[in-house]
């Protein structure tokens, strides 16, 4: 699929997304901690209904996030870095599950190797994605769904696999870190680490 040796790409991959996970995982980790203390605090004090008073009240999230995608070069000499856009819109059903309609617009052309080894210039790619998330714990939510991407012209599937947390400013706005994988069913895929603000409606 690539013009330069398989090993040496799948392990110069690696090596970025493992930086790339530890680099999200120290930066969010206190927030975890805190966010299970707070619940089990809340819990020790008979107060349940407490635990996430914003889901409860403005069941409805509008997110603006900034972020970097990371795709392989074509001439197997590193990442391309790609700015990208996202407008999320989340509903939470309870506190355990909710939905999420997540569009994204890559702000940069760059070239991916097609299916027949054929070198493809994407112009600002445009992705939608219908996502389903299950809380992980206090602050942590993993998602999971199908959508699309305009390339070339034409929409093209994907699934997306990604992890986002919640970090608390007040009872309306939080910041959102994400970090998920875009899956073209057309075989490449894009990385994608964006910081966002979130309000509940």
């Amino acid at each position: 699929m690539v013009s330069y040796p398989k090993d040496r790409h799948f392990c110069l991959e690696q090596i970025v997304k493992m930086k790339i996970l530890k680099v999200l995982l120290i930066a969010l980790l206190p927030h975890f901690s805190f966010g299970q203390a707070h619940h089990h605090s809340v819990e020790n004090h008979g107060h349940d209904k407490n635990i996430d008073p914003h889901h409860e009240r403005h069941p409805l999230r509008l997110a603006f996030l900034l972020g970097h995608g990371m795709v392989p070069e074509t001439a197997g000499e590193g990442i391309f870095f790609v700015p990208t856009w996202g407008l999320d819109v989340d509903y939470h059903i309870n506190d355990n599950w909710s939905l999420g309609w997540h569009s994204d617009i890559e702000l940069e052309n760059y070239k991916v190797v097609g299916a027949d080894n054929e070198i493809i210039e994407l112009e600002t790619p445009v992705v939608s994605t219908l996502d389903v998330f299950y809380r992980l714990n206090h602050n942590l939510l993993l998602g999971v769904g199908p959508g699309l991407t305009r390339e070339q012209g034409e929409w093209k599937s994907l699934i997306r696999l990604g992890l986002e947390a919640e970090v608390p400013l007040n009872d309306r706005w939080e910041w959102t870190p994400t970090i998920y994988v875009d899956q073209r069913i057309d075989g490449h895929q894009v990385w994608t680490v964006a910081l966002g603000v979130a309000h509940y409606l």
